[in-house]
């Protein structure tokens, strides 16, 4: 088979678009994976409990529908040769490519920065949940610094006493000092001013210590110096400070936004690089309202099938689809309190405690994973956005 179909990238975008692209090819192309390890972490999730748990072999989903599976990082690209160059010394030869590397966490760029902890990878969430479990064995005040007071920091501050406990710190997880610290003067300013009461509700009854407005100077693992001369101490500093795209979406040629990502059209074409998609969070596009995608979850799985849709279609010499992105939500884990659902860019808020937590966990624990018994129809059959929608939205409101 003298054509082949390479997506390089193992997150949700990746994935799904290496599946699109292998329904729509048929037999007529090789679907090829590129990934530096075969697992799809279940990066939403990584401030919970137990994050070992939270990621999945690809391979077995990957085989079930014939995509070949290539365990190596990608290094550069010639476009005009079609190569991919490979860490390992190989270079692959593609018809068309699918760029889905993902992103990373934006360290900022303070003294001691790179020694705090994270919650970006599953590696960096293990290392962090062993650091809690050494904190809370070591028994007094278990205190916490989070740093960034966005959708995650938010998430993981209202799950940590309840994790506290789970590391066998029952006493501990009620005694200890949580801390939030943003430059911003609002937490969550990203999500609007439409979720923000109940958000702050939940922090409080939660005893979070929120610190807005401040510019850190210094920190280290265990500390932040501010520039007001303040000192925060403590026994872990975690940083939640947004993210960028991958470094490998700049060796693809033409526009990148501020978050480093390829800015792309509605076929999700890179505009100067012949036969290049870009999906996921490598990848700015409008996703048909106007609104230009986020780096999340909900984005880069729908994203990534339609990618891989365009670029077995263009392979094929077939018209492509224009993106569409499905209306926008937003369902923010509260902890104890339960979360808040919201709809639109507005974000207006739908529902709220118990009932917007049980949308989260199904989010959480379904939506985002392909079926583990699926068939190769089954799955080549989620590839298609109309039938994964009626999946997702088939028993509520998610």
């Amino acid at each position: 088979m003298s054509e082949r179909l390479v997506v390089v990238g193992g997150g949700f975008a990746g994935f799904w678009a290496a599946l699109a692209a292998r329904r729509v090819a048929g037999t007529q192309a090789g679907v090829a994976l590129v990934s530096r390890e075969p697992m799809l972490q279940m990066r939403p999730r990584l401030y919970e409990a137990d994050p070992q748990a939270l990621q999945i072999d690809l391979r077995p989903f990957l085989n079930r529908v014939g995509v070949e599976f290539v365990e190596d990082e990608a290094s550069a690209l010639d476009c005009e040769s079609h190569y991919l160059m490979l860490h390992g010394g190989t270079n692959l030869r593609y018809s068309r490519l699918v760029v889905a590397t993902g992103s990373t966490m934006r360290r900022p760029p303070i003294s001691g920065a790179a020694d705090a902890n994270s919650i970006d990878t599953v590696r960096d969430a293990i290392a962090f949940d062993e650091r809690l479990a050494e904190i809370v064995r070591g028994g007094g005040v278990t205190t916490v610094i989070i740093v960034g007071a966005g959708f995650t920091g938010i998430e993981l501050a209202l799950e940590l006493r309840d994790r506290i406990r789970g590391h066998g710190g029952d006493g501990a997880a009620e005694r200890a000092r949580v801390v939030l610290v943003d430059r911003a003067q609002a937490v969550g300013s990203q999500l609007g001013t439409g979720p923000r009461p109940v958000i702050e509700r939940a922090l409080a009854d939660a005893r979070i210590e929120v610190i807005l407005g401040a510019t850190i100077d210094a920190m280290t693992s265990t500390r932040l110096v501010l520039a007001s001369g303040r000192v925060i101490s403590g026994d872990a500093v975690v940083l939640t400070t947004g993210m960028q795209a991958a470094e490998f979406a700049r060796r693809v040629p033409g526009e990148h936004d501020h978050l480093g990502r390829v800015v792309v059209g509605q076929f999700l074409q890179a505009p100067t690089a012949a036969g290049v998609f870009v999906a996921g969070d490598a990848a700015a596009a409008d996703g048909g309202d106007g609104h230009t995608v986020l780096q999340s979850c909900q984005h880069a799985l729908q994203i990534g099938r339609y990618a891989g849709e365009n670029a077995a279609r263009d392979l094929l010499g077939i018209p492509k689809v224009r993106y569409v992105q499905p209306p926008y939500i937003t369902c923010l884990d509260l902890g104890r309190s339960g979360a808040v659902y919201t709809r639109g860019w507005d974000r207006k808020v739908y529902l709220t405690g118990g009932d917007a937590k049980a949308v989260k966990r199904r989010i959480n624990r379904e939506v985002i994973y392909p079926p583990r018994d699926g068939s190769p129809e089954e799955l080549l059959a989620l590839s298609n956005l109309e039938v994964a929608l009626q999946r997702i939205h088939g028993r509520d409101a998610a």
